[in-house]
């Protein structure tokens, strides 16, 4: 086991100010779900001032309503639910397995990426045994590859896809040569 997050981090964040800590970026580049979501929920939860909606910069709450420290709490926020890897535009990379139980719905819709606007939707039909979901970036620079992580929130792997590639292990679909429209359906 690595003594790092023992050593320099509290509860996987940092000493004094966290969003100065970009390991997060790492974790979410890496597909680390789990070190991720610890480093994201145990930073904004310490953070957020519940009184002001706004943020703190420290840990032990100096210096109030920082717009650096809100600023890179959306940050996280983006990189949970779409990263760009080059020419790849990797979605729901490091979402937490429970939004999507049944019944549940992500979206978005004409954001920003470095490819252009981008629109995602992704329905869970869980007792239904399939989720779907529909990718919309169609821009003149359209990335190459896109994948989309999809786990099931208990855990299970998909027996049958359509619309890209599954990988098991990570949970993901890619997309090759992406033409700026794609379908994808996973049965359980």
């Amino acid at each position: 086991m690595s003594t790092t997050p023992e050593l320099f981090y509290q509860n996987n964040a940092a000493f004094s100010q966290p969003y100065y800590s970009r390991h997060d970026w790492i974790q979410a580049k890496l597909g680390l779900v789990k070190p991720f979501l610890k480093t994201y929920y145990n930073t904004f939860s310490a953070l957020a001032d519940r009184e002001t909606y706004t943020f703190w910069e420290h840990l032990f709450h100096a210096t109030p309503h920082k717009t650096h420290e809100e600023a890179w709490f959306l940050m996280e926020t983006r990189w949970m639910l779409y990263l760009e890897a080059g020419s790849t535009l990797r979605l729901l990379n490091t979402i937490p397995r429970n939004w999507l139980e049944d019944g549940k719905t992500i979206e978005f819709m004409n954001v920003q990426s470095y490819f252009g606007p981008l629109s995602v939707k992704v329905n869970s039909k869980i007792s239904n045994g399939y989720m779907e979901a529909d990718i919309k970036c169609n821009s003149e620079r359209n990335p190459k590859d896109v994948t989309i992580r999809l786990p099931h929130p208990n855990g299970k792997k998909a027996v049958q896809v359509s619309g890209g590639v599954y990988n098991p292990d990570t949970e993901t679909v890619t997309i090759k040569s992406f033409n700026g429209v794609a379908h994808i359906r996973l049965e359980f």
